[in-house]
């Protein structure tokens, strides 16, 4: 089984590459959803983000106020790290279990991908085969934060400058998907890429 780790800037479509990913016969995981999971009302580490930042950060169903909290997070660079300290190592937990996991079926999927933000700043390359970065140019990742999140194009600009630069990104990848020209461009690339790694897969099983 080779183990991807996707991963890209916010705005630049790997979570829609993630799911290309999947039809395509990938095993694949988001990180953004096992974070949900465990900061869902009555996990324990919503508990701690409350002890850490207040109930102000509450929704008033319980649940957390991630679009509060992502405004925090990507201006303050101090709670940004608080946060991480807290989340990291849970969700590093959950991809350790579902990899082995997955290893232990009488048959492993020929690719498992992990899509997670902060692969490489969360150090989580070291539990993958190859980093796939998805990059977009400035303009396309503003354009989608914005209509995403409902945020003005400030802090657009601070969510970007809050992450690693996508040219060190680059620099650490295996393969690189540019999805700056639309999603029919990047999805020839995906197919090329995912075809590539089976056949590598497939020799080196002969």
């Amino acid at each position: 089984m080779k183990v991807i780790g996707l991963t890209g800037n916010a705005g630049t479509g790997k979570t829609s590459v993630a799911r290309y990913l999947k039809s395509l016969g990938a095993e694949v995981l988001e990180a953004d959803a096992v974070a949900k999971k465990l900061t869902a009302p009555g996990e324990p580490l919503l508990g701690k983000i409350v002890e850490v930042f207040g109930p102000e950060y509450l929704l008033p169903d319980g649940s957390l106020d991630r679009k509060k909290m992502r405004r925090l997070i990507f201006t303050d660079p101090n709670a940004r790290r608080k946060l991480e300290e807290i989340t990291h190592p849970a969700i590093t937990a959950v991809i350790e279990k579902w990899l082995a996991e997955l290893r232990e079926r009488p048959t492993p999927p020929p690719v498992a991908v992990i899509e997670a933000a902060l692969l490489l700043e969360a150090g989580l390359e070291r539990l993958v085969d190859e980093v796939w970065v998805v990059i977009a140019d400035p303009d396309s990742v503003i354009r989608r934060l914005m209509a995403r999140d409902g945020i003005p194009p400030e802090l657009a600009q601070a969510m970007i400058a809050a992450q690693m630069p996508q040219e060190e990104k680059i620099q650490r990848a295996n393969r690189v998907i540019d999805n700056s020209s639309g999603f029919n461009h990047t999805r020839d690339q995906v197919a090329y890429f995912f075809r590539k790694l089976v056949e590598e897969q497939s020799e080196k099983n002969r």
